[in-house]
């Protein structure tokens, strides 16, 4: 049975985008492949069973037929959670092990889709580093590089992984930590005996967040309806004067504004600008003409309770957190896989 588990330093650190990026690679060398995630965070129904929802997207990306029951070993529901903490779950190892040796049993490659950083789930006895004691496999370990603390984690996980075959692929690479990263920290990864498949460059469309995502974790008031499901790559505060405005607004692409519902002269600058939406904060509604002016131009107006400054930072958190669902952010994930890692060590590495 050959395995390779997708794994992350830390949470958020772009598992899902590399999972595809394996998925794509292998089918179009021709290997047959299935798809596992051991430890899921986001339960979801379906056809009657529950499952973890970023498995059920990735496996429906990849156009595989995986039963939703087959496809999480573990899901942690809020009950769950409070459960096993209160009365703990006994040894749930073997449930998960024996979801992998199902998988295995077909006799195709299996990617398994890890959850959260290096140690989550460790409370349950479901962190990586029990797991992998179970389970003999190659772990590809994605990290995003954000400074001497990144590499401290990464030698403890790399301790940790103990004789697993390992390559390190690092992603969402800033250009202001890329000469440190390719001076000095890569070549000291590489003296660890880690292969290193590439990087991936920060990109502002991976970072980006949907309206229709906005308003579920914002709990937002959609004032009317409009088409598609917008991405917007970046947010700026309206709190400045008109002016600078304008031309803070000028110099951005696919933007969003975020700004008390009562500062109608903002509004009107960032729909005369090309802003993708507004975000208008206080539970404060806009005026007739902005309102007008907005459906008009097909320009989303959220209604958001709390002061613009603790929305702004709801959002940041959201721009570092979002799930990758977004059509264009999975076409534009696939495509910097394709354009970054060097398939000669990919091939290498998968063993094909």
């Amino acid at each position: 049975m050959s395995i390779i588990y997708v794994l992350s330093v830390a949470p958020h650190a772009g598992k899902t985008a590399a999972v595809l990026g394996l998925g794509e690679f292998l089918k179009e060398k021709g290997v047959p492949f299935t798809y596992r995630r051991p430890l899921g965070g986001r339960p979801v129904e379906a056809r009657g069973s529950i499952t973890d929802g970023d498995a059920l997207f990735v496996s429906r990306t990849l156009g595989l037929e995986i039963p939703p029951e087959e496809l999480t070993g573990i899901v942690l529901s809020q009950e769950f959670v409070v459960e096993a903490l209160q009365e703990g779950k006994g040894s749930l190892t073997e449930r998960v092990v024996s979801l992998v040796r199902r998988a295995g049993e077909s006799g195709k490659r299996v990617l398994l889709h890890g959850y959260g950083g290096f140690y989550a789930g460790y409370f349950l006895g479901l962190s990586a580093p029990h797991l992998l004691r179970e389970i003999p496999c190659r772990v590809l370990l994605v990290m995003r590089y954000e400074g001497l603390e990144s590499l401290d984690l990464l030698l403890k996980v790399l301790e940790d992984l103990g004789g697993n075959r390992v390559a390190l692929l690092v992603n969402a690479l800033t250009p202001e930590l890329s000469e440190e990263y390719q001076g000095f920290i890569k070549p000291f990864i590489q003296r660890q005996g880690v292969k290193v498949l590439g990087e991936i460059p920060y990109d502002a469309v991976l970072a980006g967040v949907s309206v229709r995502e906005l308003t579920e974790v914002l709990q937002a008031r959609v004032l009317f309806p409009f088409e598609g499901d917008p991405l917007v790559e970046d947010f700026l505060i309206g709190g400045m004067q008109v002016d600078q405005a304008i031309r803070y607004f000028r110099r951005s692409r696919n933007f969003g504004v975020i700004v008390g519902g009562d500062r109608s002269d903002i509004q009107l600058a960032a729909l005369e600008t090309g802003a993708r939406c507004l975000l208008l904060t206080g539970g404060l509604y806009p005026n007739e003409i902005i309102l007008s002016r907005a459906e008009e131009a097909g320009v989303p107006v959220l209604v958001v309770e709390g002061d613009t400054y603790s929305v702004a930072r709801r959002v940041e958190r959201l721009s570092a957190e979002a799930p990758l669902r977004h059509p264009q952010k999975v076409k534009q994930a696939r495509d910097l896989f394709v354009q970054h890692l060097a398939e000669d060590l990919l091939s290498e590495f998968l063993e094909i």
